[in-house]
């Protein structure tokens, strides 16, 4: 009796193909290798040309990928703390000790990773300014942040005066402010003592 071959279903339209799963995993292994060289080279040192060399790829293919090597820090610097701030989202604490401890965690990751986010301090990656595009991200953390703060506003811990979204813009300054001038040598105060000093400034303004 002839073998009777099942076509295969179609794939889902929400299915990547192939192709789009190659281009994901080559753009993983460009930000990867990339990463690893400013932790082993820094900024200055990490090259465009170093890092195709590594990955085995030509210098338009990275650009097709990425418009600069600074690009690659800028979305590192973007989704560094995305797990400490999903946290935030379930923890019952109140705002003052959520925030207390959220930035104690940003401090302690920064300092276990200093060389990397050295070089995002002095390549002026993450700045908004220079790159606009870095306010429209959703992965940027002022997304949750604007929500762990609405909440606050709700059970009346934070003022009412500003959007949360203003509030978020604001905390995220400045505990950036306070990373990037401990990243890049000029801040004369540890970077945990550095970043509660600029929350306590936060809340202070912020307080109903």
């Amino acid at each position: 009796m002839p073998r009777v071959v099942k076509p295969k279903p179609p794939a889902s339209a929400s299915e990547p193909g192939l192709r789009e799963r190659k281009k994901a995993r080559l753009r993983e292994q460009i930000e990867s290798v990339a990463l690893s060289l400013y932790r082993e080279r820094g900024y200055e040192g990490t090259t465009v040309e170093e890092i195709c060399r590594r990955v085995e790829v030509s210098q338009p293919t990275f650009y097709n990928y990425f418009p600069s090597k600074e690009a690659i820090l800028a979305e590192h610097a973007m989704r560094g703390f995305g797990e400490p701030l999903k946290a935030l989202l379930t923890d019952p604490s109140s705002i003052q000790l959520k925030l207390r401890r959220y930035f104690k965690s940003v401090a302690e990751q920064m300092m276990r990773d200093a060389k990397l986010w050295h070089a995002i301090a002095i390549s002026g990656a993450y700045n908004p300014v220079r790159n606009p595009s870095l306010l429209k991200s959703a992965e940027v953390g002022t997304r949750v942040l604007t929500e762990v703060l609405a909440q606050a506003q709700k059970k009346g811990e934070l003022t009412k005066d500003f959007s949360a979204e203003r509030l978020a813009s604001m905390l995220e300054g400045i505990m950036l402010r306070a990373g990037i001038e401990w990243g890049a040598g000029v801040s004369r105060q540890g970077l945990e003592a550095a970043m509660q000093e600029a929350l306590k400034f936060f809340l202070r303004g912020a307080a109903k």
